[in-house]
C-alpha cells in the first residue's frame, strides 16, 4: 500500500477502538508515549501501516491505576486481527504473529525496529510489574503482526 498517514486502530478480540495520536521522539531519543490514556499512538518517524516497514503503535497499559487503552494487549493470540484506518480512506488489515515480553532494561530495538521486506504492525504497551518507588513497568509488551489485506476506499 502506498504511505498514508494513520488516523485509527480497532483490534476486535479486546475490543480497542481508537483514534491514534502522533508521536515522536522524546527525552533520551525514545519514543513519546501518548498524552491520552484512552488513545494509542502511532510513531510518525517510521512507516505508515499498510507501507513496506515496520509501522509502529505505542498505547499505556494502565494510567493512574486504572486500565488504558491497552490494557488486554497480553490478550492477543496468533490470527488475532487488528485493522488500522488511513487518512486516504484505505483499511490495513494485519493479523497477529506473536506476542512477546521483554526488560524495558534489554529492549530489542533493533528486532521491533529494523527494515522489513513487508508491511509489518508492532504494537507497543508495558507490562509486568509495575513499581510504585519509580512509577514505570519492568517490562515492555510487542505484538508482531503482519499485513494480509486491505479495505478499499
Amino acid at each position: 500500500m502506498p504511505p498514508s498517514r494513520p488516523v485509527s486502530i480497532t483490534i476486535p478480540s479486546i475490543e480497542v477502538a481508537s483514534d491514534l495520536e502522533q508521536l515522536g521522539l522524546g527525552e533520551n531519543r525514545a519514543m513519546e508515549t501518548p498524552k491520552d490514556p484512552a488513545k494509542a499512538g502511532w510513531y510518525r518517524p517510521g512507516a505508515t501501516p499498510g507501507a513496506i516497514g515496520p509501522s509502529v503503535i505505542a498505547g499505556h497499559v494502565t494510567w493512574d491505576g486504572s486500565p488504558a487503552v491497552f490494557f488486554e494487549l497480553t490478550e492477543l493470540e496468533p490470527g488475532d486481527r487488528i485493522e488500522v484506518r488511513r487518512a486516504d480512506g484505505r483499511t490495513a488489515e494485519f493479523t497477529v504473529d506473536r506476542t512477546a515480553t521483554y526488560p524495558k532494561d534489554d529492549f530489542p530495538t533493533v528486532e521491533v525496529y529494523r527494515n522489513l521486506d513487508h508491511a509489518g504492525l508492532r504494537l507497543i504497551t508495558c507490562g509486568g510489574d509495575y513499581s510504585e518507588d519509580d512509577s514505570r513497568y519492568a517490562d515492555n509488551v510487542v505484538v508482531y503482526a503482519s499485513l494480509t489485506g486491505h479495505q478499499p476506499r
